[in-house]
């Protein structure tokens, strides 16, 4: 590679042996990392500025599917979030063939799980807060939605959809004025509005930052009892 700073995370060989597919960052230094990616190389490639190569940076999980075509995916939850509509297409890399499908982070033979449903006081609407698992041993992200009394619960949440990282919200339950109070701590309070759906129903919430209770949390397990 040409570039002096590169760092090689990851590499797969094709089945045939004669490209890889390479996981890199760029080190700045002081700076920490940088730029990051997945470029598709042939071997005569190797000498090469790997960055012409370099399949988009919103494509994750890509792998091989035969030496000439690899499988990328398309995180859609942002565009869940916001409300953009979802698009993405297969596209070419270095003669290779990306075949692009959705991300959700729900596999087929995950189950849905409700940590918390709970009726406003003025019996209207259900707070319902769940997420997608095979076991409790590992949690996937929360979603949260708001739904009419005795509404069906919708795939995605319709209030806050998290991520891997963490669910932001640890806990979360009506007030006597039929609002959203929403417990989280100091490491992730203030993330939480970027998680917000943006066409959620018209509540209002207010957070409120526990760390005694929530500090060592990232995940909402009050089910658990964890």
């Amino acid at each position: 590679m040409t570039d002096q700073d590169y760092v090689e995370n990851d590499r797969q060989i094709s089945p045939d042996s004669s490209k890889l597919l390479i996981s890199y960052s760029i080190d700045l230094g002081a700076f920490g990392y940088g730029q990051a990616g997945t470029a598709i190389l042939k071997l005569s490639d190797t000498t090469k500025n790997l960055r012409e190569f370099t399949i988009p940076n919103t494509l994750t999980r890509v792998k091989w599917i035969d030496s000439e075509n690899v499988s990328a995916q398309f995180d859609i939850l942002p565009s869940l979030r916001t409300g953009d509509k979802i698009e993405f297409k297969d596209i070419e890399v270095n003669g290779i063939k990306v075949k692009v499908s959705a991300l959700d982070y729900i596999d087929k033979d995950d189950r849905q799980e409700i940590e918390h449903r709970e009726v406003s006081p003025n019996g209207q609407f259900e707070l319902v807060a769940y997420r997608y698992l095979k076991d409790r041993s590992n949690l996937n992200f929360i979603h949260i939605s708001v739904i009419p009394v005795g509404g069906q619960i919708p795939k995605y949440g319709n209030y806050l959809i998290a991520d891997m990282q963490s669910d932001y919200v640890l806990y979360g339950t009506w007030t006597d004025k039929n609002e959203l109070k929403f417990y989280s701590n100091s490491q992730y309070s203030d993330l939480i509005q970027y998680y917000l759906v943006k066409d959620r129903e018209k509540i209002n919430y207010e957070i409120v930052t526990d760390d005694k209770e929530y500090g060592s949390k990232y995940r909402w397990t009050k089910k658990s009892g964890i």
